[in-house]
């Protein structure tokens, strides 16, 4: 891929994370601590107007477009590693992308459904906890694989590029529960969305390093 291509993927990866950012916030955003996502979420999604809501899980169609383009971009950015290895990282990326768009677009069903009664939103909540659990055990070991392969050199990325994992970032953002308003609330509510976003920003702004062979 020439470096121009690379860097289209990284525009369209930011793209897509700040845009599921947005249906994040459509659906539960508010202005609190970070204490304030976890306590009241539920009441934000109850209370709001169901145009919103289902604004909000459209996100899903052309955020997920830029989530799978920027799937490129880390093909791109972990040549020369062993193709095998940059194959399982750029398959775990993409996988990655799949299930967070298709976990974006059943929050959207979740929170109509938790408008209409618990019985509907307990359903769709089983529903979506199942795309939480799949997520994780795709998501962990690519996060992993992605850290050892950068912190190696055996990327166009510098070593210290390791620490800007996408999953670091995540179970960072989504634990910052000591975050104080107005913003808590929106880095703990959309952390996925805003990991995603900070690591693709990060590699724009990064020069690529010349990788180990």
């Amino acid at each position: 891929m020439t470096e121009e291509r690379v860097r289209f993927a990284a525009f369209a990866g930011l793209a897509g994370a700040c845009l599921l950012f947005v249906g994040d916030m459509l659906f539960y955003g508010q202005w609190g601590s970070g204490a304030d996502a976890l306590t009241g979420t539920m009441a934000e999604v109850r209370g709001a107007d169901p145009f919103r809501l289902t604004l909000g899980g459209l996100t899903s169609i052309l955020g997920g477009l830029g989530y799978s383009l920027g799937v490129l971009h880390v093909w791109g950015r972990l040549s020369p590693t062993a193709p095998w290895l940059r194959g399982a990282v750029t398959a775990g990326f993409l996988l990655v992308a799949i299930i967070a768009t298709a976990t974006h677009a059943v929050w959207g069903a979740f929170a109509l459904a938790a408008g209409t009664g618990e019985a509907a939103a307990s359903a769709v909540g089983r529903y979506l906890d199942l795309h939480f659990l799949i997520g994780g055990i795709v998501g962990a070991p690519t996060s992993i694989l992605l850290f050892a392969v950068v912190a190696s050199g055996r990327s166009a990325w510098p070593r210290a590029f390791a620490v800007i994992s996408p999953g670091a970032l995540y179970l960072l953002f989504s634990t910052a529960t000591w975050f104080p308003a107005p913003l808590g609330a929106a880095v703990v509510g959309g952390g996925f969305n805003l990991a995603f976003a900070a690591f693709y920003g990060a590699s724009l702004l990064v020069r690529p390093a010349r990788p180990k062979s």
